[in-house]
């Protein structure tokens, strides 16, 4: 507490103030935009409404505030449907073997299905749901968020509880704890460090998604067009009228919002769980810093609301299990087991007779396309994603081994980091646009540099995660054998850290398609510069459904060879080599 300087006495009351300023501003925040989400679609401002209105009368500091808290609502909201799929999916993954046939092939494709894909496909369906209210349009970019986290965070799940260390798991049953127990109580918690770690490494991924869905625009009736009030939509009426001080209001005000939810949120969630890493060995890492945790660790606040806490936990460790125990989930898993290859057979079968109806449906409505030009467009988009991504590593794995190498070092640039990272690739184009027209450089020129905003900080992040993954013993034998230069690279650290690399592969090859569709194609006030290739074609024709799905069924088609014979194959590859 030397940075505040305060007395000892005045730490809880500050730290009581910090704890309720916090829990009730995120309360009537929520409160707040749940009650504007609620409302008649009719309600939404319009294209219309706002070209008589203006650009000063709608540019305001009062717009912009409320812009800002209803993304950061979406935002949190399709951050605890991501964590509620991921705890129920990546245990059912891990735990049996039928599910998991199903699960993770599935989950591995969606991982990489660019943003647009789902909402060519589930937008209408969300409107359905929710008629004539502004919820299912609330709906669509909250289930943005949740594209862009549930997979990564399902699949660190799955991972963790494949891994928890054997003696741990015998600790457990030795101290007569049932399933439902030993997940919470062990495994889970053993969970924790890498869920918070990916969710903030998914943060770019949530930010884009969540400024892409509000950018995207309602057609009701047909002769208006609907805007969803948010920071996206606020940046994109600002680049349609060319209001170069509008953008940078809303990029600041972006900006405050990731500063907000790293040091208010991720920072001391992560460093109040510092202690639930297992480690073996002399740990010489320094702990992560959290000033906001610092304050609240001195709040009384919490310890008041133990005793209540303690009854919750009991009912939840205690009396659910039996619960648990009465759906004899086990029994049918083992019963869907002795029929697995009738079911796999089903499956497969109903996913190709999708695919071939889908596919006819759109040839009715796609004769006059030039197959040719389309074939040409995705190999230049396929380069140009590929470009990116290595590009990415060659350059973020050697820095992000360099930051992790030394623990003052990772702490002073950790923060920082996180902070550059969450902001989304979406967020850079209008600074492209500014200098394409302040410079007159070409457009060809930025779409690499454009797509690897989205992918980088992927290899950053997984890799000082893997690297500090590795057991301290491990570190200590090769200092042993003096392993240095391209030897420690090649024998000890990229085996080491195999399994993270393939993570941050498949992770920047999906934000490097959602990223291509933005860089290929952008605009600023009447002017419009766009590349060839397939980003641009999807971007260009939002409003030609069948001609959007074509694009987007292309990139699917091309991101499930790779799940089938790229990624499985080294998910395999790297259980059966690379593990501790």
């Amino acid at each position: 507490m030397t940075w505040l300087k305060l007395p000892r006495k005045w730490q809880p009351v500050v730290g009581n103030l910090v704890l309720c300023g916090i829990g009730l501003g995120i309360l009537i925040m929520m409160g707040w935009c749940l009650t504007q989400m609620n409302r008649p679609l009719s309600q939404l401002p319009t294209q219309q409404q706002l070209d008589v209105l203006g650009s000063k009368n709608y540019f305001t500091f009062a717009q912009l505030v409320e812009a800002a808290l209803r993304t950061m609502t979406r935002l949190f909201i399709g951050m605890l449907w991501s964590l509620a799929f991921s705890l129920v999916f990546g245990v059912m993954a891990a735990r049996y073997k039928t599910a998991r046939y199903f699960i993770l092939p599935l989950v591995n494709l969606l991982e990489s299905v660019p943003l647009l894909g789902f909402l060519t496909f589930t937008t209408a369906w969300f409107m359905g749901w929710f008629p004539n209210n502004v919820l299912g349009v609330e709906a669509v970019a909250i289930f943005g968020v949740f594209t862009a986290q549930a997979w990564n965070i399902m699949l660190v799940l799955y991972q963790s509880l494949r891994v928890t260390p054997k003696e741990l798991l015998t600790v457990a049953d030795q101290f007569g704890c049932n399933s439902w127990q030993r997940f919470w109580r062990l495994e889970f918690i053993y969970a924790v460090p890498g869920i918070l770690w990916n969710m903030v490494i998914s943060q770019s991924a949530a930010w884009f998604a969540l400024v892409a869905c509000e950018q995207a625009t309602v057609a009701f009736p047909r002769t208006e067009t609907l805007i969803l009030p948010g920071i996206g939509s606020y940046i994109q009426i600002a680049l349609d009228r060319s209001n170069f001080g509008a953008v940078a209001a809303a990029l600041g005000a972006l900006l405050v919002c990731v500063l907000f939810t790293n040091v208010c949120l991720f920072q001391p969630l992560i460093k109040g769980t510092v202690h639930y890493k297992y480690s073996t060995g002399t740990d010489n890492q320094l702990p992560p810093q959290s000033r906001v945790y610092d304050l609240v660790s001195h709040a009384k606040l919490p310890k008041w609301l133990h005793q209540w806490g303690h009854q919750v936990s009991t009912w939840w460790l205690l009396s659910l299990p039996q619960i648990w125990e009465n759906l004899r989930l086990p029994q049918f898993m083992q019963w869907l087991h002795k029929w697995l290859k009738l079911w796999l057979t089903l499956w497969y079968f109903s996913l190709g007779c999708a695919m071939v109806g889908l596919i006819g449906f759109l040839a009715t409505y796609l004769k006059w396309l030039n197959w040719q030009t389309l074939i040409w467009w995705t190999l230049l988009t396929t380069g140009r994603v590929l470009a990116a991504v290595v590009l990415s590593a060659l350059i973020f794995i050697p820095l992000a081994v360099w930051v992790a190498s030394n623990p003052r070092r990772l702490n002073r640039i950790q923060l920082w980091g996180q902070v550059i990272g969450s902001i989304p690739a979406d967020v850079y184009v209008p600074v492209v646009a500014l200098l394409i027209v302040a410079t007159g450089t070409t457009h060809q020129w930025w779409v690499i540099p454009l797509i690897m905003t989205g992918t980088q900080w992927y290899f950053f992040f997984n890799v000082i995660a893997g690297y500090l993954a590795i057991p301290a013993d491990i570190q200590e034998v090769t200092q042993v054998f003096h392993l240095k230069g391209w030897r420690w690279w090649t024998r000890f650290l990229f085996p080491s850290l195999f399994p993270y690399l393939i993570t941050a592969i498949i992770n920047a090859a999906g934000a490097a398609w959602n990223a291509d569709i933005a860089a290929e194609l952008i605009t600023w006030g009447t002017k419009q510069f766009s590349v060839a290739g397939l980003g641009a074609y999807i971007a260009g024709n939002t409003d030609n459904k069948p001609a959007e799905a074509t694009g987007v069924l292309i990139i699917c088609g091309l991101v499930g060879i790779c799940v089938i014979f790229i990624w499985q194959p080294l998910y395999r590859f790297a259980e059966r080599r690379f593990h501790y």
